[in-house]
């Protein structure tokens, strides 16, 4: 289940960048570096929090199938 989570957690920072990419192609505005900023945190923030949910799950997997072959 945390496997679907982190990998739910990607996806929401892919559309996040395809969201800034679509804007800033589509805007006037060439000098919103507040925008990009804050927007380069946020997917900094969900991948790293994705990463540490799929390598959790990671851990409990190996910990799973290292209890069945005892």
């Amino acid at each position: 289940m945390k496997k679907v989570f982190g990998n739910w957690f990607m996806d929401i920072a892919k559309y996040i960048v395809t969201a800034l990419v679509l804007s800033t192609a589509l805007s006037d505005r060439i000098s919103g570096w507040l925008y990009y900023a804050a927007s380069l945190g946020l997917v900094v923030g969900i991948v790293l929090f994705a990463v540490y949910i799929y390598k959790l799950a990671e851990k409990e997997d190996k910990k799973k199938v290292k209890q069945s072959n005892n």
